[in-house]
């Protein structure tokens, strides 16, 4: 069973310091949340025992890269990214930074200071250019052997989230929707996408009117057909050949079942159940 999914960033510059200070200081203030020297960890709050933690730490690399638990036997490199791998088994890429309207992490923390409720889920998205079908199904595969993996359950949306669990709901499956298991982590195998993008997706307390102004066109995108539930915003870094991205929901007056994870189990279905 999958016990941690880690996010490494670099280190070896003034400018990747500071951006991954921006970035902890805002992560530490869902109640979830905990900070040490070595970074930031988020535990699902119920049921206590679950696992995956998410963890945001900083190391002596030159690139960010994604950790999902530590079998190298499911790793996947796209150029300098890398999950569970060192970045070297993938042919390099056109690596320049696509030409999106971004903001920088300061700004992001100096507008939604005080502001974030929860993380609802952190994620990649995995460029269908870059990765094979074969690839992508085989990645699947072997992690859905080591953790709650479920479908979106959308036709042609190859979106597939982990929930945090506790050993017993990974032997079975979960049954029980309390809330607090989070944050999950979504896997996106993207035809949309040239390069692989890390996302973070985060609730406010602000109200969908109050997410458009301060974050208006064109650095705050809305999505079709989700354009009710948060507005995105990609975010400037110095790491060509990747992408980040916030998604900033609207306040949420209590846990629906996307939220408490009912939706995903029911109506999107686990991959792979191991027994």
């Amino acid at each position: 069973m999958i016990q941690n999914i880690t996010y490494t960033f670099p280190k070896n510059t003034p400018e990747a310091q500071e951006f991954f200070q921006c970035l902890s200081l805002l992560l530490t203030e869902p109640p979830n949340s905990a900070s040490d020297s070595d970074g930031i960890s988020l535990t699902a709050s119920a049921p206590v025992t679950s696992l995956p933690v998410t963890v945001f730490e900083q190391r002596d690399i030159t690139f960010p890269a994604m950790q999902l638990g530590s079998d190298p036997e499911f790793s996947i490199s796209m150029g300098k990214f890398s999950i569970n791998g060192d970045g070297s088994s993938q042919k390099p890429f056109k690596s320049s930074m696509p030409d999106t309207p971004r903001l920088t992490i300061k700004d992001i923390y100096d507008n939604l200071h005080s502001h974030l409720i929860r993380i609802d889920h952190t994620g990649v998205n995995i460029p269908t250019a870059l990765i094979s079908k074969e690839q992508w199904e085989l990645f699947v595969k072997r992690v859905a052997a080591q953790s709650n993996l479920y479908n979106y359950f959308l036709p042609d949306k190859p979106w597939l989230f982990i929930l945090p669990a506790t050993q017993k709901e990974f032997d079975t499956d979960i049954r029980e929707f309390p809330a607090g298991r989070e944050p999950k982590c979504e896997l996106v195998y993207d035809k949309y996408t040239k390069i692989p993008a890390i996302q973070i997706d985060i609730e406010t307390d602000l109200t969908r009117q109050e997410v458009e102004i301060l974050f208006p066109d064109p650095y705050g995108i809305s999505f079709d057909g989700l354009a009710d539930y948060f507005r995105a915003v990609y975010i400037k870094h110095p790491w060509p050949g990747l992408d980040i991205r916030f998604d900033i929901r609207f306040k949420s007056e209590q846990p629906g079942q996307w939220e408490t994870g009912e939706w995903l189990v029911k109506d999107g279905g686990r991959i792979g159940m191991n027994k």
